[in-house]
């Protein structure tokens, strides 16, 4: 039987921000937000600029390199949860 390990993050729009920055893209005033949601809860990534989907990308990749598998990602107005396992 397979056994795992847990672990939740959250990540505010304050650090995708951040990390946009770091992957060489300057500051955009008046930006559209990250991810759009509808009233139904529904969120999706079509409409965002590359610069944030790369952001995330590259949030979730560096906890992917620790050995965590994403199980669930759940998009929030100001931030996103992750849900993490890792094999024992």
């Amino acid at each position: 039987m397979d056994r795992w390990e847990f672990q939740i993050t959250t990540h505010s729009a304050g650090e995708v921000l951040r990390v946009r920055e770091e992957l060489g893209y300057g500051p955009d005033e008046g930006s559209p937000p990250v991810v759009y949601c509808d009233t139904e809860g529904v969120c999706f990534f079509d409409e965002a600029p590359n610069p944030y989907v790369e952001a995330i990308v590259h949030i979730l990749n560096e906890k992917g390199q620790q050995g965590w598998d994403l199980v669930q990602m759940v998009p929030r107005q100001a931030d996103f949860i992750c849900i993490w396992r890792r094999e024992l």
